[in-house]
């Protein structure tokens, strides 16, 4: 110890009489002090509206706008004149997209965001059932800096939900508030009023729309029916036409046959009626004759009778095959027939006293006188019917029977005629009811389907109904009524951003200067650490100061000084930070106590590392330093750098430095503070240990070092 103190007794002795060690000193005092104060003040609030505010991002907008009924809305309008109100960047608003791409291109703006022209469609395009969500474009330029791009990028975050929060409430204020239908009671107490009854009358149209489908349904049942019918009906007809146009031809023969058989029979029935007359005429002269015989006694009279009696009968057989032909019972004139029956009783009466005259031997002269007398009677009526029969079948039905043939000629052609025109029509129908069926079962299969979807629907509407004439008995919906009346806008504020987060800070910090303290505080010792390291002699010089001191007095003996400048850098490097800067620390001497210790451990540490390894040691406190800056997480989390830091950072100083430092401005956790200091305690039992077992090992290779340093007359 006396060791010890002896060479720390001339080292301030040496100093104190140095006007430059003066200036040295006050140098590495304030230096390390400077670099903490203003890379705290840099980072004092950078993402406060003061900093962003200066961030010019340029805004266009290109909406055209659409037309709602009477009302125009242009959603584009609208976010421009919010963005007026905002402070939080530096708006600049241009009036055209170019205008805007152009600057961020050209440096002028740091983003810019650009409306779509068609954003105030697509904004309410959910109501034509096809949703397009509307395009905000955002132009970033991520080479005029490296950290004001993150901060211009959660404008795009906050803008799109200003807009959503925006739309959201004005759509719902404005359903609110024409909500009527919906926030009152019928007289039985049920939700609706109008509205109800409106769903009620919906669900009888569905009903009378379910029953058209039905009966829709049924006629396509009828149909299939109908055209299995038509496509007998067309099979029928089509034989139908064909034996049709068989009878035609067969009737037409049988007309023109008709017409000749007419003719023959005219020729043959007045040939036949002539006939008769003149048998009449030669009998009637033979009854003159047989008259003449009356009170003689001639034998002539038998035989005279017998001979008329085969006369009459020739005739009666001649008559019989004319009425046969021309079939006079059955004629529908009256005269025709009446002469005809005449004729067969004429002929009867005839023969019948032809055959009593044949028995003369019976009769009385009287009696051959009264049958002679009947017998010119009735062949005069006889001939006054055959005249009869003549003339009216030359007169009546001779023309009758013409008009007949020409009539049935006449419908025969026009038969021919529908014939022809209805066998493509034929055609035509039955090519139309086979194509049917198809065309049928298709619509069949749609009407049922609509049916369905009809019943669906209606039950859905009816359960609608159920509900919402029970909810107008429920409490919390009368409560929800009842806001509705009072206040929609507070209602549509609610609906837009429901969840209201409570912001519930764990050992809060006012600033990011603060929060950024720690890092650039631990930095700050560090470095000026590291310049002691480099400016500050190790070796002692005076050999009467070493010759009975051990390497461990020579070790403290000469750290003495170096301690002591970064104790005078620490005080005031945390006391500007606390006053000057007026960080956040709810615990100031504890801040005090954890930076003088961090200057104790950092000083030893790299001291150790110079007076064992010279030059060597230097450069080590060196990569050290960029080492940590980079991986302690100073600045970003630990757990988004690179997996060797990740692994690297519990074996580096500035961990538990900065942590321990945290822990006074933030708030202390039960004793983690002191953990964080005893296990900066390490690192310098670690330094000790270099200082004093490695010293010796490695003073032949430094020598060697410093030989080869003043060789090259360059190197200090």
């Amino acid at each position: 110890m006396k060791n010890i103190l002896k060479i720390i007794a001339s080292d301030v002795e040496r100093l104190s009489k140095n006007v430059v060690a003066y200036v040295v000193i006050i140098g590495l005092t304030v230096i390390p002090c400077l670099y903490a104060w203003f890379n705290i003040l840099s980072n004092w609030d950078p993402y406060g509206p003061d900093a962003t505010s200066n961030l010019q991002v340029a805004v266009a907008s290109s909406d055209k706008g659409i037309l709602i009924g009477n009302y125009e809305l242009n959603v584009g309008d609208i976010i421009i004149d919010n963005l007026k109100g905002n402070n939080t960047i530096g708006w600049v608003f241009v009036d055209t997209a170019e205008e805007a791409v152009n600057g961020v291109h050209s440096g002028d703006y740091y983003a810019a965001l650009v409306i779509d022209e068609a954003f105030s469609a697509d904004m309410i395009s959910f109501l034509g059932g096809q949703i397009e969500n509307p395009q905000i474009t955002y132009y970033e330029n991520d080479k005029k800096n490296a950290i004001a791009p993150k901060i211009t990028g959660k404008v795009k975050t906050a803008i799109q939900n200003e807009v959503n929060k925006a739309f959201i409430s004005t759509v719902t204020e404005t359903i609110l508030s024409t909500s009527e239908n919906f926030v009152s009671l019928d007289e039985q107490g049920n939700l609706g009023g109008k509205a109800v009854e409106k769903l009620e009358t919906l669900d009888n149209d569905i009903s009378a729309v379910v029953l058209i489908l039905d009966s829709y349904i049924a006629l396509m049942d009828s149909t299939e029916n109908l055209m299995t019918a038509g496509e007998a009906v067309s099979d029928s007809v089509d034989s139908l036409m064909a034996s049709a146009e068989t009878m035609t031809e067969a009737t037409e023969s049988t007309v023109s046959a008709g017409k000749a058989t007419v003719n023959a029979a005219e020729s043959l029935t007045n040939t036949s009626l002539d006939m008769m007359d003149k048998s009449l005429d030669n009998l009637s002269k033979q009854v003159i004759t047989v008259a003449g015989y009356i009170g003689k006694a001639n034998g002539k009279l038998g035989a005279t009778a017998q001979t008329m009696s085969k006369g009459c009968e020739g005739l009666k057989k001649v008559w019989a095959i004319d009425k046969e032909m021309n079939d006079y019972a059955n004629s529908s004139n009256q005269e025709v027939v009446t002469a005809a029956a005449n004729i067969d009783a004429a002929y009867d009466a005839i023969t019948a006293d032809l055959a009593s005259l044949e028995k003369k031997s019976n009769e009385t002269d009287a009696d051959v006188k009264a049958i002679t007398d009947r017998l010119s009677a009735n062949i005069v009526s006889v001939q006054n019917n055959i005249n009869t029969l003549r003339a009216e079948y030359n007169n009546s039905i001779k023309p009758q029977m013409s008009n007949t043939f020409s009539a049935v000629d006449t419908s025969i052609n026009e038969v021919k005629k529908i014939l022809n025109y209805n066998t493509s029509s034929i055609d035509l129908v039955s090519k139309s009811l086979n194509s049917y069926p198809d065309m049928m079962s298709q619509s069949r299969e749609s009407l049922i389907k609509s049916r369905d979807e009809a019943l669906d629907m209606q039950s859905k509407l009816e359960q609608l109904i159920a509900d919402m004439k029970g909810l107008g008995k429920n409490e919390q919906y009368q409560r929800f009524i009842e806001l509705l009346k009072n206040d929609p806008n507070y209602l549509a504020d609610f609906i837009s951003s429901p969840v209201k987060v409570e912001e519930t800070y764990v050992y809060p910090v006012e600033n990011n200067g603060s929060m950024t303290a720690p890092f650039y505080i631990v930095l700050s010792i560090w470095v000026g650490s590291l310049i002691m390291s480099t400016i500050l002699k190790t070796e002692i010089k005076d050999k009467s100061l070493t010759e009975n001191a051990s390497t461990l007095e020579c070790f403290f003996g000469r750290f003495f000084v170096t301690y002591l400048i970064g104790q005078i850098q620490t005080i005031i490097t945390v006391l500007g930070a606390l006053f000057f800067v007026q960080i956040q620390c709810k615990h100031p001497l504890m801040l005090i106590l954890a930076c003088s210790w961090t200057s104790f451990v950092y000083a030893l540490l790299l001291y150790s590392f110079t007076y064992s390894f010279g030059n060597v040691g230097e450069a080590l406190a060196v990569v050290l330093m960029v080492i940590q800056v980079a991986g302690a997480g100073g600045t970003f989390p630990i757990e988004v750098l690179p997996k060797a830091f990740q692994v690297l950072y519990k074996f580096m100083p500035f961990n538990y430095s900065m942590n321990a430092v945290r822990e006074c401005i933030g708030g202390l956790y039960k004793a983690n503070y002191w953990m964080y200091l005893g296990i900066l305690t390490i690192f310098a039992v670690i330094g000790v240990l270099i200082g004093v077992f490695l010293y010796e090992p490695c003073k032949i290779l430094n020598e060697q070092i410093e030989k080869s340093k003043e060789k090259s007359g360059i190197l200090i």
